[in-house]
């Protein structure tokens, strides 16, 4: 896992291995993550979940890389597309994250990409 010398989670390609591994072994991973400008975020992830009932809202699958940014907003993401736009992941995460955003989204897809 890389880290910064606060011990926050941070962008790079032993993180996104690591917690693929996790998710892969149905881990739910919780990490507290910086974007390396000031931004702080706690995030829940969590590869396929069991599911009930046979109608989801807004293409929500048992299969997808479920991403939680407490305080913020969560979403289902196909865990196949690894190259998601930043502003996808934004209007579904809260809005409004900017710069944020596009390192939420090098997180996201960096996992993504090793799963």
């Amino acid at each position: 896992m890389d880290y910064d010398t606060y011990g926050e989670v941070i962008n790079g390609e032993r993180t996104y291995q690591w917690l693929a591994n996790d998710l892969k072994e149905g881990r739910a991973v919780l990490i507290g993550w910086t974007d390396q400008n000031s931004t702080h975020f706690d995030i829940l992830l969590k590869l396929g979940v069991q599911k009930y009932g046979d109608n989801f809202q807004g293409g929500i699958r048992g299969s997808d890389l479920f991403v939680s940014v407490m305080r913020r907003g969560a979403f289902g993401f196909n865990p196949d597309h690894t190259d998601t736009h930043p502003g996808y992941y934004d209007e579904k995460l809260g809005g409004g994250m900017g710069i944020t955003g596009e390192k939420l989204a090098e997180l996201i897809n960096g996992i993504k990409g090793k799963l």
